[in-house]
């Protein structure tokens, strides 16, 4: 017996060609592809690295909790890949806090270098994206304690994961049961 998964009606092909959101502030645009056909692509974001990191928490996992449920239902296999997730979203506050140090530090030469040559106009511009991406380092780091504090706003993807792992072993159990009384 086969079992179908939860999401078998979402899981088809979108009508129209959809790209991956980019990291850009919000909007829509319409283009034509070469058949005539139109598709949407939706930006959002700050265009910032940060946005990379709101995009991992925010990721649906439970079609890939639900198949691995059928292939592993063991529940210390859940708890292994729910730890896995945690990981990565770890390292992932770790890549993105190191490459806003070093975009920091690359803007603190700028400016130098601008107030030297006294460009105020250009110094002030520097200022204001070094004061985002110290922003930027503040909110990462409070992320980073909110996760280790099981907040559930940090633990989306934690969440869906185990959602669909439960899903799974519910499927197989059902079509177990079904098999056995036929």
């Amino acid at each position: 017996m086969e079992i179908a998964s939860p999401n078998a009606a979402t899981n088809e092909e979108p009508v129209l060609p959809v790209s991956e959101p980019t990291i850009e502030n919000e909007k829509k645009e319409k283009k034509e592809n070469g058949d005539g056909s139109k598709y949407i692509t939706i930006t959002w974001g700050t265009g910032q690295p940060i946005d990379v990191i709101f995009s991992f928490i925010h990721k649906n996992r439970e079609e890939e909790g639900y198949q691995d449920a059928l292939i592993n239902s063991d529940l210390s296999y859940m708890k292994a890949k729910e730890e896995i997730i945690r990981n990565e979203l770890k390292m992932l506050f770790k890549r993105i806090s190191i490459r806003y140090k070093d975009n920091i530090l690359v803007l603190d030469v700028q400016k130098a270098k601008a107030e030297a040559a006294f460009i105020s106009s250009s110094v002030a511009i520097l200022q204001a994206r070094r004061e985002i991406y110290v922003e930027h380092l503040a909110e990462i780091e409070e992320m980073e304690k909110m996760l280790d504090a099981d907040d559930p706003k940090m633990t989306t993807m934690i969440e869906t994961y185990r959602r669909g792992f439960n899903k799974g072993i519910a499927a197989q159990t059902a079509a177990f049961i079904n098999s056995e009384n036929h």
